[in-house]
């Protein structure tokens, strides 16, 4: 038998309760989309959100350094360059260096979707050329500025770091 103890040096646990329950905590991305934080994993550089958006919205077309996973919540969405339509229930799994422009579907003219983001990505535009890009500290800095913003405090992102 193996007696297998925990580490002093491993990271403590996360664990958000009510995540929705302060509309504060959701950052606009664009007009009508919002991105919910749910965790920064500085030393692995990925991150966790959800991410909401109404009506006709596009989001930035943009390549994938790392994988991405996504599970679906609510309301429909799509990328321009597939055939397919998420709906809730829908996992996907983006491999590294997917490039696509994330929609939402006309058929619930919403979605909801978690996204846990494995890497950098990039933001191209219609010729391939990088105009952008984000990565978790970029996001990370982006998030605190808007918690400060709108009184959550610049301390309240770290709790969600690892």
């Amino acid at each position: 038998m193996i007696n297998i103890q925990e580490s002093r040096y491993g990271v403590d646990e996360l664990l958000v309760a009510d995540a929705e329950a302060d509309e504060r905590r959701w950052l606009p991305f664009g007009d009508s989309a919002f991105t919910l934080p749910l965790l920064f994993d500085v030393r692995g550089g990925s991150w966790v959100s959800i991410f909401k958006a109404k009506g006709a919205g596009t989001i930035e077309r943009h390549r994938h350094s790392n994988p991405v996973t996504g599970w679906t919540l609510e309301g429909t969405w799509g990328y321009r360059e597939r055939d397919w339509i998420a709906r809730p229930g829908t996992f996907i799994f983006e491999p590294a260096g997917d490039i696509h422009t994330l929609y939402v579907h006309p058929e619930a003219g919403h979605m909801k979707a978690l996204f846990h983001v494995f890497g950098p990505l990039v933001y191209l535009d219609e010729d391939g050329n990088a105009e952008g890009y984000d990565d978790v500290l970029v996001r990370l800095d982006r998030y605190a500025a808007h918690c400060k913003a709108v009184g959550l405090g610049e301390d309240f992102v770290r709790t969600l770091i690892r």
